[in-house]
């Protein structure tokens, strides 16, 4: 496996650096050794390769190898801007699988309660057992992106996601449908994992907020777009339930061959790493080394990054517990409207379940709306604050759009509550449903940046914390949907929600004030 792995790094040919997470001892020696690297001239002629093995002889010093140089084209912040959207892009598409697989099946519940002959309440959990994967999936693949690099991070698990829905769209059995469920979470969890250091690897600070914004454009559309495929397909009885999976098979399959071939590695460590094993070949030089070749990989550090520390954060940190916190509500809402929509559309308005899906466009027009908000807010704010403060701005300029987010979603929910009577247009409904798609994206992705930019060195872990929690919530909400509005109506069911969502627009606002004070009472941040 090891060689597997090693082997998927040197077969890519990209450098780049690491991200806010991950190991920047390597980069950190660039600019430290540049100035004392000895230069050897090579003729026109020579290729990169005989440049590599011309320097490995001695001119790496103590045997470190680094990049040749700060514009050096290996490196992907160096890329042009074209091929790192292309990039990003792809990524974007990869994590829409994952995101697709969780809410396509949604709209097959039925037909797996007709199947089994099981109640609702047990047949949501085809969609909370994949997501409770998502709280598994980091530990495993966070730390081998760090290892190995986010390519084979990435690939490997997808290779794995592709078995096991290929497994629930043949399961004979509920429990089958369960088990391939939640193991196609486990390594559908991957690109949602990795892709945010990916990103860290290939922009800057001042610009990837906006390079994430538009990576959110096609991870949106997974959980939006999914239940109207579903809906379209479960309710043709020649194609059924099982229909979503295949479905979904095809798109991550045809993801999967086209990453295979020209997805790059963007994670600097592990590439100095294959190009110190190259250079080791070539020159027959075995002290060539890559600083990450010297960095402990053992189980006591791998536990300390994703298990213990993220859950002290969360017990000890105010600002990781009250974001995470946040943050797990706004993805756990998400989820919730999967069960949500077709009470409110199908069941109180009498729509058909494709005519009961399609709100879900509403939500991605917010959403799409969001990322305009963020994008015009970056440019017109944010990027501007960074170039006149030498290139450094304080965490608690990622807040304003998440204040605003904050403001926003009682709005809609409360909107959403008192219009979802049968005997009101349901135009006020769909509207209400847009509103929620603003705050959604204008606090998830305010409060990640805001949690890499105050933690840092220890962002990997903040943003572990923060995916157990999500995890936990878009698992757990779809299950308790049903009894919350069967019992207390869509009226008060949502009410509540409001309610919740009230209390937790302070959090932006409170660390807009005091957050500079926090942090500097927290270990986990700077030098303390």
């Amino acid at each position: 496996m090891k060689d597997t792995i090693s082997n998927l790094n040197t077969a890519s040919s990209l450098e780049s650096e690491p991200n806010v997470g991950g190991k920047s001892s390597a980069i950190g020696n660039v600019e430290g050794n540049m100035e004392k690297r000895a230069r050897l001239s090579s003729s026109t002629s020579t290729t990169d390769v005989e440049q590599d093995v011309e320097k490995a002889h001695g001119a790496y010093l103590d045997d470190l190898v680094t990049f040749d140089g700060a514009d050096d084209p290996a490196n992907p912040k160096n890329w042009t801007t074209a091929r790192k959207w292309t990039v990003t892009m792809m990524l974007g598409c990869t994590t829409l699988g994952a995101t697709f697989s969780a809410s396509c099946i949604a709209a097959g519940v039925t037909g797996v309660m007709k199947e089994f002959d099981i109640g609702r309440e047990v047949a949501i959990l085809i969609v909370s057992f994949f997501v409770f994967g998502f709280i598994l999936g980091p530990i495993l693949w966070g730390p081998m992106s760090e290892t190995y690099g986010r390519r084979p991070a990435v690939l490997l698990p997808y290779i794995f996601f592709i078995a096991f829905t290929a497994g629930t769209a043949a399961a004979k059995d509920l429990q089958t449908v369960l088990i391939t469920r939640f193991f196609a979470g486990v390594a559908a969890s991957a690109p949602v994992t990795n892709v945010g250091g990916a990103l860290s690897d290939l922009w800057e600070q001042k610009t990837r907020a906006i390079a994430i914004v538009l990576y959110s454009f096609a991870v949106v559309g997974g959980p939006t777009f999914g239940p109207i495929v579903g809906a379209a397909v479960s309710q043709d009885s020649s194609l059924g339930w099982r229909w979503t999976q295949w479905i979904t098979l095809i798109l991550i399959s045809t993801i999967f061959v086209v990453d295979v071939f020209f997805l790059p590695e963007t994670f600097a460590p592990a590439i100095l790493t294959a190009k110190a094993k190259r250079l080791r070949l070539k020159t027959k030089n075995w002290a060539l080394h890559s600083a990450q070749e010297m960095e402990d990989h053992g189980i006591a550090e791998f536990f300390e990054k994703t298990v213990r520390r993220p859950l002290e954060m969360l017990v000890l940190e105010p600002i990781c517990a009250l974001v995470c916190t946040y943050n797990a509500f706004t993805f756990g809402i998400l989820f919730l409207t999967f069960e949500a929509f077709p009470i409110e559309f199908s069941e109180n308005r009498g729509w058909n379940p494709l005519e009961a899906a399609l709100p879900f466009l509403a939500v991605l027009a917010g959403m799409l709306t969001a990322g305009g908000i963020l994008i015009f807010y970056n440019l017109r704010f944010y990027i501007p604050y960074v170039s006149s403060h030498g290139g450094k701005a304080a965490p608690e300029r990622r807040l304003p759009p998440m204040m605003l987010g904050g403001v926003m979603f009682p709005i809609a929910f409360f909107y959403f509550a008192w219009t979802s009577n049968k005997d009101i247009h349901p135009a006020n409904s769909v509207v209400a449903a847009y509103l929620l798609g603003i705050p959604f994206l204008l606090v998830f992705q305010s409060g990640l940046n805001y949690l890499i930019d105050a933690y840092e060195k220890y962002a990997a872990s903040a943003i572990a914390a923060n995916t157990i929690m999500r995890s936990i919530t878009a698992g757990v909400f779809p299950i308790v949907a049903a009894p919350l509005f069967h019992n207390l109506g869509v009226d008060w069911g949502t009410s509540l929600l409001g309610f919740i969502s009230v209390a937790l627009a302070c959090v932006p606002f409170l660390f807009y004030r005091y957050g500079e004070k926090i942090r500097g009472m927290s270990r986990f941040v700077g030098n303390r």
